[in-house]
């Protein structure tokens, strides 16, 4: 899998954080533009992969040894 720069991603068309007003409204016209941007994605080739539940991309971290060498 490879690696995306954020850097060179464009937002999303139509998208204004001033006009975001979390009413019942804006909810409908952010759920429409963000069906409109993920229909612009696979009509450019883009393909949607479904991942488990369970996946997880953080490697598994290292337990810290505190006091008394007990794990916290």
């Amino acid at each position: 899998m490879s690696e995306i720069d954020e850097n060179s991603l464009e937002p999303a068309s139509g998208w204004n954080e001033m006009e975001d007003d979390h009413s019942i409204a804006g909810r409908k016209r952010i759920r429409a533009q963000l069906e409109a941007d993920i229909q612009a994605f696979l009509n450019g080739g883009g393909r949607i992969q479904q991942v488990d539940t369970s996946f997880h991309a953080d490697a598994p971290r290292r337990v810290e040894v505190g006091f008394n060498n007990r794990s916290f």
